[in-house]
């Protein structure tokens, strides 16, 4: 029970928050402490006292309509639960009804079906639930419904038998409509559309027997289903005329407030929210309300003015939009989403949906859901009339909107674009006069910037020729390393590794001149030509290079730090002599060299075949430890190798410091083979000190692991195995004669 008000509206409030907040955690299962609560509220107090005494007594009659919902048994209440005339037991009384069951619950109370016991008939009981009753607007708008239902006499609109409240628990009996929703028929429709195969439920008793037969209607007999629906539209409408007439605007009309009988007849209900004329006082300018799917534009958008009856036709609209095509207009699942379609788009088109749609029932529909008010239907009855025309088979008055009718309407929607795009006009227009006054003092200023983009341009012709130039230069001094290396370095033995850091070398340029070039199609199909010849011959010296393993087998600084036993010795120096005939056989001899196209063929077959004898002859700890004495041997080239730089992490600017020290490096290796036709073994160490300076600390001990610890002696970088038997290179590049024993 609600409390007397008094004159200080401000303690009322305060009051009705307090109350409302303890019943909400009343209901969560969570009360709180009665004697904190009063003293956290003392001018408060005899309010207080007062409304728990009295929530006390509704609770021990609403316990047995909670009990019931839970299926408990018991009746802590002690209410007593007679039986009904009908001899169901029923769910306790209240005041003159005996409540049944529970048959639907919305935003505005619970609905019971219930016997008047003084009248023995069935009823449709409304409750509010208590925790509403506090809140003096939702306990108002309880009340706005009764009335306006009471107030409204139409063979549509269900009536309203009694209002009441017993013991601060109020209600209001309706007509009870033994059927269901429009939004129930809708579901079931949904489901038997989506499994066309599915039987025929039996157990729904008259509602799915009239569901069933409207379904069979929508599956086979396409035309009299939009017949039913434009009929149910029809009685809606003329139901709502009526509500109109009377003063009474409904503003949630949508497809759960209206029931079809099981006579097939269409039955409005729930005024909750409605809007009677001469009591404004429950609708604020700017309140938004109404079931947001079904609400029209002005409601979402809670326009300055109260909504009036072509609200209720816009919302009427949106349920016949949906009984044809079984979706709502706008199906967005994010709220603010849904207002922005209802407020700015157009709903998709009914016959885009279904194609079997009348043509004129789309026309209706969409005329009852334009967006501004003055588009619709002046009034329910004019939905009516073009229903009943349809019906009838008789020309409908609606018609499409024209070009400008839509321009019209979406101008008053959007009026702030348009005058936006006034404003633009105007400052266009005014842009254009101010323009057409200085055309003439920029004609004299256009010339001689003429005259300077002019000069800027020659300027940068003569900057491009030059900057081509260099290019061309540049791509020639990169090509003579490539030809050097196919040309004068192919056929050498033991230039491998010389040759393998020229072509690497060269093809780092080429993808430089790739990069530069990316805006010239022919250049860039040439480079990338170059590219791929350059990675396959790196791609074949790759091969050559994990076979050159065998040079540095016959060295005896390696010979000594692998720790070949005599077996092994004599299998290396027997592989030696084989390899070093082969490859006489093949290339000593210029006068019977091979065909060029199958010299590097044939030097990657023995070099595999070289290999695979190597791999044969050490153990697998032997066998890495040659990889390591290899990537030692290769002195600064190793650390362009990929697999280094992947191991190593090496930045950008470390790999532009080493390219730098490499390339000191392989210049003077080239002059030293111009002077003197060899290359100093030494001449790679104090290049890789340099380069193991720029590092990190872990960088070098990531090197130290791939390198192993280093050879003790002298390794030669380009030894040369088949020179005449019994001379081999020192790391000072003076012959002396191969100590036959220490190789064995």
């Amino acid at each position: 029970m609600t409390p007397e008000p008094s004159v200080d509206p401000e303690r009322d409030e305060r009051r009705n928050r307090v109350l409302l907040a303890f019943v909400e955690a009343v209901e969560e299962g969570r009360e709180p402490d009665r004697s904190r609560l009063l003293a956290a509220h003392p001018d408060l107090r005899g309010d207080l006292e007062a409304f728990l005494a009295g929530h006390d007594e509704v609770r021990r009659i609403t316990a047995p309509l909670r009990d019931a919902g839970r299926g408990d048994s018991a009746d802590p209440s002690g209410l007593r639960k007679d039986e009904p005339s009908g001899g169901a037991p029923g769910l306790g009384e209240l005041g003159d009804f005996r409540l049944l069951r529970e048959v639907g619950r919305g935003g505005m109370g619970v609905v019971y079906e219930a016997e008047q016991i003084s009248l023995r008939r069935r009823v449709a009981l409304k409750v509010l639930p208590f925790a509403a009753a506090i809140d003096p607007r939702r306990l108002q708008r309880f009340k706005t419904e009764a009335l306006a239902a009471a107030h409204v006499q139409h063979e549509k609109i269900v009536p309203v038998h009694a209002v009441g409240c017993e013991r601060g628990v109020h209600y209001f009996a309706m007509q009870f409509i033994d059927g269901q929703s429009l939004a129930a028929l809708i579901a079931e429709l949904r489901e038997r559309r989506d499994d066309e195969q599915k039987d025929e439920r039996v157990e729904g008793g008259e509602v799915s027997r009239t569901a069933t037969t409207i379904s069979r209607e929508r599956s086979s007999d396409r035309r009299r289903y939009f017949r039913r629906v434009a009929s149910l539209a029809r009685q809606a409408a003329l139901a709502l005329e009526h509500a109109h007439q009377a003063g009474i605007v409904h503003r949630d009309v949508k497809p759960g407030n209206l029931l079809l009988d099981l006579r097939g007849q269409l039955w409005v209900t729930d005024f909750g929210l409605a809007q009677v004329t001469g009591d404004a006082g429950l609708t604020f300018t700017g309140e938004m309300l109404g079931t947001l799917r079904y609400a029209s534009p002005e409601q979402i958008l809670a326009r300055r003015g109260i909504v009036d009856h072509r609200s209720d036709v816009y919302s009427l609209g949106a349920t016949l939009y949906e009984l044809l095509t079984l979706r709502p207009p706008f199906d967005a699942r994010d709220r603010n989403e849904l207002i922005r379609q209802i407020a700015d788009e157009d709903s998709p088109s009914p016959r885009g949906i279904d194609s079997t749609i009348p043509p004129e029932l789309e026309t209706i529909v969409l005329k009852a859901l334009r967006k501004e008010p003055v588009d619709r239907y002046a009034t329910a009855r004019e939905l009516a009339d073009d229903l009943e025309r349809f019906l009838d088979a008789r020309p409908i008055l609606a018609r499409r909107p024209s070009a400008a009718e839509r321009l019209r309407s979406w101008s008053r929607r959007h009026p702030s674009l348009v005058g936006a795009g006034v404003v633009a006009l105007i400052l266009l227009s005014a842009a254009s006069l101010v323009t057409a006054i200085l055309v003439q003092r920029e004609q004299a200023r256009t010339l001689k910037q003429q005259h300077l983009a002019e000069a800027a341009y020659r300027l940068e012709r003569r900057r491009a020729e030059e900057a081509e130039a260099r290019f061309r230069l540049a791509r020639r001094a990169v090509d003579e390393l490539i030809r050097a290396s196919e040309e004068e370095l192919a056929h050498r033995p033991g230039m491998e590794g010389l040759r393998r850091r020229l072509l690497a070398s060269a093809l780092a340029y080429y993808r430089e001149f790739i990069d530069q070039r990316r805006n010239d199609p022919d250049a860039q199909a040439e480079l990338r030509d170059t590219t791929r010849r350059v990675e396959t011959i790196l791609a074949d010296l790759a091969v050559l290079r994990a076979a050159g393993q065998l040079y540095l087998l016959i060295q005896p600084s390696a010979i000594d730090d692998l720790r070949l036993d005599p077996a092994q010795r004599a299998k290396v120096a027997d592989l030696s002599a084989r390899a070093r005939k082969r490859w006489l056989e093949a290339f000593g001899n210029p006068a019977r060299l091979p065909p060029r196209a199958r010299r590097v063929p044939l030097a990657l077959e023995q070099a595999r075949a070289n290999e695979a004898e190597v791999d044969a002859i050490l153990t697998p700890s032997q066998r890495r430890r040659l990889r390591q004495l290899s990537l030692q041997s290769e002195g600064v080239g190793a650390f362009r190798e990929p697999e280094v730089v992947e191991a190593l992490g090496l930045s950008s600017v470390q790999r532009e410091r080493i390219r730098a020290i490499e390339e000191e490096v392989l210049f003077g290796q080239m002059r030293e083979i111009q002077q003197s036709g060899r290359v100093s073994d030494e001449a790679d160490r104090p290049a890789v000190d340099r380069i193991l300076a720029t590092l990190t600390p872990e960088q070098v001990r990531r090197w130290n692991e791939l390198a192993g610890e280093p050879i003790r002696g002298t390794l030669s970088a380009f030894p040369r195995p088949f020179r005449q038997t019994g001379s081999t290179v020192n790391p000072s590049g003076k012959n002396q004669r191969r100590r036959a024993t220490r190789a064995e």
